[in-house]
């Protein structure tokens, strides 16, 4: 018969069972409520240590946790043990000798040691049992959910013994509390550096409940929106609707929302102070285990500074970063729109293509920065002249482009032309000084000329071409055949590059001739091309696309170096020693090369330079007079002849003039053709002979055709003449006949 108690007559083991089941359900009820109060994890350790010591009499319980990074058993809880005994457990490491908690550690599994002494698992550890005199220990691994080691819950006893059934239970329940302390101790971190990080985050949020009112909403949604929290809670969020989207909006949200449990976009609220400003918001649905939806949750971010930064980059990717007007893009894009809108509302447009007329020399001599000052003002003073709805963009350079839209008849269009070239007239102070600048201005009609946009700008280019040649500073409306003139232009260009190496250009000469005597002193040499399929091509059609394509400078030193080896070729011969004159292009002056490859032509042809004569253009000389002065001395040095060509018809400066160290001045063809009955002529004419000599500078008059401009030219003492009175540029053979033929004279 089992054991009763006399006093109850209950079966003595029954009682102890429901005595032990009492304690553990005891034991979790209070530990769980611990828990679910929220204290701190080392509280709820101790009185876990605490309880177990009081259920299993003369004992210690202790916790140690397990450190992830040094792997060592840190004590966690041992309210009973002694001070003085800690450290020699604290920070051990799991080992088979380091007592029952380091085998438990190790193992993962349950150690129970009986008899401390006696027993090498605890020989990493032995002093301190000795010191203590610890007779048995019993731990229990404290496992996370992935069954992976997070400690050891131990009962240590002076006396040697072996836990039963219900003891081991309740090392098993001890350990297993411990774990979900650590575990709520972990959640609890986990929430507060979720609630930390909710709450300092920049992105606004806010939960909802199921049917949409607020529930609550961190700190950045106050300071974004202006509501206070305790403003927002129990509100919808339609309270920050800004009226900026329709209920197909709000709809399309809700439904995509519903379909996939998200959704993302853009959207503009209000804030309470009524300012509207946009915000990227993001909205997810929380459910529950049964699916139900319990939660919205929003996170926003408010993206006004964003949408500045796009609108700043929008501008600069938009507009030219010196004149602030718009750029190739930009006027791309208004084009093809007002394009759009004519070809629905059959109404016009025309476009204008500007390009500043030698804008390159005043960069050049003003230097880059006062160049764009020049473009800022040009600019300023364009858009002052176009309407509203016109547009002014620039395409980079000295272009301009100015759209019309609905401008109005060709003579509408021709007067505003016309205002934006007078516009340009007045001159630019720049520096302290003064700038003139001129524009050219070609004009495409939509629909007449071209009806795509790439067309009309086309066209529109052909037809500022068209006015530049025409003598620049004026307009010209686009008509087809200009783009026959351009298109045999290209070909002329793609041609020009060739007719070097293919040996297609030639030299022709025209000589000078003393005024009295009427000997040949000297000739000037003329180039010539003389294309394979079209003939002799005047010098006019292909010189500019020459000087435009900086084709020139080799050119350039080709016809130099032909000019001297025909010179010394004549000498060699025997025929009369004359000067060979050679005009220097603009492209020329301005380049470094000159001065370098002039004294290589005259070493390498055995020229005499004092047989050289190198003609600057008037004009050439005023564009930069500084560099010209500077570019001239250093080939005088040389031993050259130099020239002022085409002299009288500009606005030379006396005070440069002298400071040029020139030889002679031709005057221009155009103050010799009407001597004989322009007083005027006759008297510029009269004066830069008069000016010539006074300088001790050799005078030419060239565009001699006449027995009558002759004698006058002669009467006025102007040294040597050039012209179709005494011959037409020759060819080598042929003006060699002609020094043959002039050598026989003197000898009869």
């Amino acid at each position: 018969m089992p054991p009763t108690d006399p006093a109850t007559g209950v079966n003595v083991d029954q009682q102890t069972e429901t005595d032990q089941l009492d304690n553990l359900l005891e034991l979790q009820r209070r530990i769980l409520e611990s828990i679910a109060s929220g204290l701190e994890s080392v509280t709820i350790l101790n009185q876990l240590c605490q309880l177990i010591e009081a259920i299993v009499p003369h004992s210690l319980a202790s916790v140690m946790l397990l450190n992830p990074e040094s792997g060592l058993l840190r004590v966690a809880s041992s309210p009973s043990f002694p001070p003085q005994a800690l450290p020699y457990f604290d920070g051990i490491k799991p080992g088979e000798t380091m007592g029952s908690c380091g085998n438990a550690a190790l193992s993962g599994k349950p150690v129970f040691i009986d008899n401390v002494p006696g027993d090498v698992r605890w020989d990493g550890l032995r002093e301190a049992a000795d010191m203590f005199q610890i007779g048995s220990c019993w731990s229990f691994p404290i496992l996370s959910v992935q069954l992976e080691v997070r400690g050891t819950f131990a009962i240590t006893s002076l006396e040697g013994r072996t836990p039963d059934a219900f003891q081991t239970r309740l090392l098993e329940t001890a350990s297993w509390l411990a774990g979900i302390t650590l575990r709520n101790e972990e959640r609890k971190e986990r929430l507060l550096q979720w609630s930390t990080a909710v709450e300092n985050s920049s992105e606004g949020m806010m939960i909802t409940d199921a049917r949409g009112n607020i529930l609550d909403v961190n700190s950045a949604f106050c300071v974004i929106t202006g509501y206070t929290a305790q403003e927002t809670r129990g509100c919808n969020p339609r309270i920050l609707r800004s009226g900026r989207h329709d209920e197909s909006f709000y709809q399309a949200m809700w439904n995509e929302l519903k379909q996939t449990g998200h959704w993302q976009g853009e959207i503009w609220n209000r804030r309470k102070d009524g300012e509207v400003y946009p915000e990227w918001l993001s909205i997810s649905q929380i459910a529950d285990d049964a699916g139900e939806i319990q939660n919205y949750v929003a996170v926003f971010t408010d993206i006004s500074s964003i949408k500045e930064s796009e609108r700043q980059l929008f501008h600069l990717a938009h507009h030219d970063p010196l004149t602030r007007l718009p750029n190739r893009l930009l006027l791309n894009a208004r084009l093809e729109h007002l394009i759009d809108q004519a070809r629905r509302n059959i109404h016009s447009i025309a476009l204008m293509f500007l390009d500043l007329d030698r804008f390159k020399n005043i960069n050049d001599s003003l230097g880059h920065a006062l160049g764009d000052q020049l473009l800022i003002e040009v600019a300023q003073r364009l858009n002052g002249r176009i309407r509203q709805q016109d547009t002014l963009a620039r395409l980079g350079g000295d272009e301009f482009v100015v759209i019309l839209d609905q401008p109005g008849g060709t003579s509408e269009i021709a007067n505003l032309a016309q205002v934006l070239i007078d516009a340009l007239d007045q001159p630019f102070s720049l520096g302290g000084k003064e700038a003139f600048i001129t524009t050219s201005i070609g004009i495409s009609l939509y629909p007449d000329d071209a009806i795509e946009r790439e067309a009309l700008l086309r066209n529109a280019d052909i037809a500022m071409y068209r006015a530049k040649e025409e003598g620049r500073h004026r307009y010209a409306f686009y008509t087809p055949s200009m783009t026959r003139h351009v298109q045999e232009r290209h070909t002329l260009e793609s041609q020009l590059r060739r007719a070097l190496e293919r040996e297609e250009f030639e030299l022709f000469y025209q000589p000078q001739v003393e005024a009295n005597s009427g000997c040949i002193v000297g000739s000037e040499a003329l180039l010539r091309w003389r294309h394979p399929q079209r003939g002799l091509i005047s010098p006019e059609q292909f010189i500019p696309i020459l000087e435009e394509t900086g084709l020139i400078e080799d050119v350039g030193r080709w016809v130099l170096e032909h000019a001297c080896i025909q010179t010394v070729t004549w000498q060699q011969t025997g025929l009369p020693g004359i000067r060979m004159a050679v005009n220097l292009s603009r492209g020329q002056i301005s380049s470094t090369c000159l001065g370098q490859q002039l004294p290589q032509i005259l070493q390498h042809t055995r020229m005499d330079p004092t047989r050289l004569e190198l003609e600057i253009t008037e004009h050439n000389f005023m564009q930069r007079p500084d560099t010209a002065i500077d570019v001239l001395h250093g080939l005088r040095e040389l031993g050259v002849m130099l020239a002022i060509d085409g002299f009288g018809t500009g606005y030379s400066s006396l005070a440069k003039l002298k400071q040029l160290p020139v030889n002679c001045l031709k005057i221009n063809r155009s103050l010799v053709r009407d001597i004989s009955v322009d007083s005027e002529d006759e008297a510029i004419c009269r004066a830069v002979v008069a000016l010539g000599h006074s300088l001790n500078i050799k005078v030419i008059a060239e565009g001699v055709e006449n027995e009558s401009q002759a004698g006058f030219l002669r009467t006025i003492g102007c040294d040597e003449l050039q012209g179709f009175l005494f011959s037409r540029p020759l060819s080598a053979k042929d003006f060699t006949q002609l020094l043959q033929a002039m050598k026989a004279e003197k000898t009869d």
